[in-house]
């Protein structure tokens, strides 16, 4: 597995997560994930005294840093799939919790850029809306009168036309589908809180969904958008 390392120091390794690359392993995974190329890599971590990157108000109620290290195995957060981007990993427990708290405490400005389906009216915003899993399929996500609090900011950078001729010769005379592709829009996103999927169910939720997100465009419109 090809990983490209941004950055790395005696407490943390920071890398680019390509898209199509799982974070976590899974029994019912069939590939690689980053977590075992980041078991192998471990294994050629110096150990350090990390003992005083534990933050003061540390709770341990849910473990001591070393279990909960191996429990996590260094992963600080994660990113979807089908996401590239920055990820960041710890290389011991100290830095693990402290990276830990910085997130909880939202200390940490996340950025995400998006190409999503259509043309916003507003061109920057935010959005506010509680998330929860959807009753009829527990893998997904949706806009919930009783889910948990998100918000998401975004800004748009940039808009480009609808299909080309090409788009145009594939689609046929299918109107209906046609109508689906006035446009894409490139998005800057901001998430306040960290929910599952925020980013993908709030463009969904407000008309705009992500290109190719098959989960949450459907398999139809996904393989028309490739």
């Amino acid at each position: 597995m090809d990983i490209p390392i941004i950055h790395e120091d005696q407490d943390i390794l920071v890398v680019d997560k390509p898209a199509g690359v799982v974070v976590n392993k899974a029994e019912t995974l069939q590939e690689l994930a980053l977590q075992d190329w980041l078991e192998e890599k471990a294994k050629d971590f110096q150990q350090v005294n990390w003992a005083e990157l534990v933050p003061d108000d540390f709770d341990d109620s849910f473990g001591t840093p070393e279990e909960i290290f191996v429990q996590r195995q260094g992963l600080v957060h994660r990113l979807d799939k089908n996401t590239s981007g920055v990820l960041v990993m710890a290389k011991n427990p100290g830095s693990l919790v402290n990276l830990l708290s910085q997130f909880k405490n939202r200390q940490v400005k996340k950025r995400y850029v998006c190409l999503t389906h259509g043309k916003f009216r507003v061109p920057t915003g935010t959005i506010s809306a509680p998330l929860g899993r959807m009753s009829t399929d527990r893998h997904k996500f949706a806009v919930v009168p009783q889910g948990r609090d998100a918000v998401t900011l975004y800004k748009v950078k940039d808009f480009y036309v609808g299909l080309n001729e090409q788009g145009q010769e594939k689609l046929g005379k299918m109107v209906k589908k046609i109508s689906l592709y006035q446009g894409f829009s490139l998005v800057e996103c901001w998430p306040q809180t960290g929910r599952t999927h925020q980013i993908r169910v709030h463009m969904k939720h407000w008309k705009h969904p992500l290109v190719g997100d098959i989960k949450y465009v459907g398999k139809k419109r996904a393989k028309l958008d490739v």
